[in-house]
């Protein structure tokens, strides 16, 4: 049953506390980024083992299908803000004792891990709990732009990130990088903290004690499932994007294909891999223009079709200019689905469930990943190392399963157009609660601890799963 949460007058922050907010939330996936290179480089720094670093490197994915979904149904019933800066406490502390440890050369193997996949396991409850605090913050209207800076940001820092991480660890030791990071998760908690400053403390609703929370978990997921079954364009998107991220996997084996199938220099690889990420930047400034003009549910059909098209165009290229572009394209189409998805899951979710449906979404998503990646690499075997008709097959796919996608829901639609929604607050109006979605139970769900605020419109959009 939907936990019956105090619901908190609307309280909305400040231009100014709105920007140090997203500030501060760009700043702590800089600290993700640093965490994608710092982390193994570290396991090889104390161990020498190769199979060691990789294992280094799957923390994150690992603890999303560990604890996503019970994250996504604690988050539904605690104060997101409060599940922010706890987590933002516990990274901190991560790495702060990762910078201590490796400064005073008593690190091992088994504590780097550990601790990591406690950073995963944190960073899970904070990307569920800031989607639920962007929903709160943000007006309907604006909430692509909002997740198109956040994401601009999130793909911009996994290609600042790692480069960071080699200048640091060249100049002062890799303990140094690992304290940056740290600092990455305080300027986040201090950005967290600045909207909760004050007077608007007074009227936020308080989350219940943890052990309360944690009782009827498991009837919350089920509640999460029901709710995503009846919802039919997020079931449809949710399907597609697992779907999606299941063929994207052979992409794992685009190295080895630029490497061994076309003897392209080393250079040259980096610079097809590197298009892919200038890409994804782009794709998030091509979600928020065209999010404007154009029905979600069309965009995420065109941008997953391209995606699909790009990913079987990649089997037959076999020169640098052509594949710099279809790399580009790659990752272009592929966050700004991300970010229209996530976008329309905002929209349409009831606030009380969103937590848990998000959490179920990406968990779906993250479990098919490794399983294209396996299937990829056991076919291209069979092929006698030749990855080309696996992309090819892999883009049909991809693509055959958009036009099943649109058929099914995407074509239909499920609401108006952006701004013409009863949430939305008209011009010249006071601040309003926003309309409370029924549930599939009937109940009205209460949004707990964030209120609605329009994104300041000064905010430029040189915008970012």
């Amino acid at each position: 049953m939907t936990n019956a949460l105090t619901s908190a007058a609307p309280v909305r922050p400040s231009p100014l506390a709105f920007r140090v907010f997203l500030g501060g939330q760009s700043v702590s996936l800089i600290g993700d980024g640093l965490a994608i290179l710092a982390i193994p480089l570290l396991v090889l720094e104390v161990s020498g083992s190769a199979y060691a670093a990789v294992l280094a490197a799957i923390p994150r994915t690992v603890g999303y299908l560990l604890v996503g979904l019970p994250a996504g149904a604690l988050v539904d019933r605690l104060n997101p803000r409060n599940v922010m800066l706890t987590m933002d406490v516990v990274r901190f502390g991560v790495f702060l004792t990762l910078a201590v440890l490796a400064a005073t050369s008593q690190l091992a193997v088994p504590v780097i891990l550990a601790l990591a996949f406690v950073a995963a396991g944190a960073g899970v409850f904070f990307e569920t709990a800031l989607t639920v605090a962007v929903r709160d913050l943000v007006e309907e209207e604006r909430l692509i732009r909002t997740n198109s800076l956040l994401e601009a940001a999130n793909q911009s820092a996994q290609i600042v990130g790692p480069g960071l991480v080699g200048v640091l660890t060249a100049l002062w030791g890799l303990q140094v990088a690992l304290l940056v990071n740290a600092c990455t998760f305080a300027v986040s908690f201090v950005s967290v903290l600045h909207v909760l400053r004050g007077k608007d403390r007074a009227s936020r609703a308080p989350s219940p004690p943890l052990r309360e929370a944690l009782r009827g978990v498991r009837g919350d997921l089920v509640e999460g499932f029901r709710c995503l079954r009846s919802l039919r364009v997020v079931l449809v998107v949710t399907c597609l994007q697992a779907s999606a991220n299941l063929f994207l996997a052979v992409g794992y084996l685009l190295v080895f294909y630029l490497r061994d199938t076309l003897h392209l220099s080393a250079s040259e690889a980096s610079a097809v891999v590197a298009a892919g990420g200038v890409g994804g930047v782009l794709g998030t400034a091509v979600a928020l223009r065209l999010g404007r003009r154009m029905r979600h549910e069309t965009l995420i059909a065109l941008s997953a079709a391209c995606l699909g098209t790009t990913l079987a165009s990649l089997g037959v290229a076999t020169s640098l200019v052509p594949l710099l572009v279809l790399n580009l394209l790659l990752g272009g189409s592929t966050v700004t689905a991300v970010v229209l998805i996530r976008t329309l899951r905002q929209r349409l979710v009831p606030r009380a469930l969103l937590g848990r449906v998000t959490a179920t979404a990406k968990v779906a998503a993250l479990a098919a990943s490794p399983v294209g990646a396996l299937a990829g690499g056991a076919l291209t075997t069979l092929n006698h190392g030749d990855p080309r008709p696996v992309f090819l097959a892999a883009g049909l796919l991809s693509v055959l399963t958009t036009a099943a996608a649109w058929a099914l829901g995407l074509r239909a639609g499920s609401h108006a157009p952006s701004g013409t929604e009863q949430e939305r607050t008209e011009p010249g109006q006071g601040p309003t609660e926003p309309e409370q979605r029924p549930t599939e139970t009937g109940q009205r769900p209460t949004a707990p601890g964030l209120s609605a605020a329009p994104v300041p419109e000064a905010e430029s959009a040189a915008e970012a799963p």
